[in-house]
């Protein structure tokens, strides 16, 4: 797709294991929109990790049953992927960086309009994303090394 999307908020940062044992990638999930109503998951590029495709990921994991049959696979495996954003945010357990606000940039890879409201979100958008300060960086890369 090629578009590039930027905002300012809340980010979450944490490690995804999308493959036992051992193939992880780091995910960050924001919202943006009136209300928050779209969900970014993005995969922040780390050299040494993949850089897979959420929604395939998200097949793996069966997410077809998750929501039935409305909106088909696609949205299924959308919802997984916000799902896992949004888990991840709420969670008490394992590493995770919750940045109060913060500049990030997102290079759009899927835009997904939801067949329902899932989390309070109607589409997701993933793709490469990007926190826009250094440090905060830096603090997100520690989390897989």
């Amino acid at each position: 797709m090629g578009d590039e999307q930027t905002g300012t908020g809340r980010v979450t940062v944490f490690p995804l294991t999308h493959h036992w044992p051992d193939r992880r990638c780091l995910l960050a999930y924001t919202t943006t929109g009136d209300f928050g109503t779209t969900a970014i998951v993005g995969v922040l590029p780390v050299p040494e990790l993949e850089h897979p495709d959420l929604l395939a990921v998200a097949a793996d994991h069966h997410a077809q049953g998750l929501y039935g049959s409305r909106g088909g696979p696609e949205n299924a495996c959308a919802a997984w992927v916000i799902c896992t954003g949004w888990s991840a945010r709420i969670g008490g357990s394992g590493p995770r960086l919750d940045i109060k606000n913060t500049d990030w940039h997102l290079r759009l890879d899927r835009r997904i309009e939801l067949a329902q409201q899932i989390y309070g979100h109607d589409a997701l958008h993933t793709g490469t994303f990007t926190l826009n300060d250094d440090e905060l960086t830096e603090q997100a890369l520690q989390l897989v090394r």
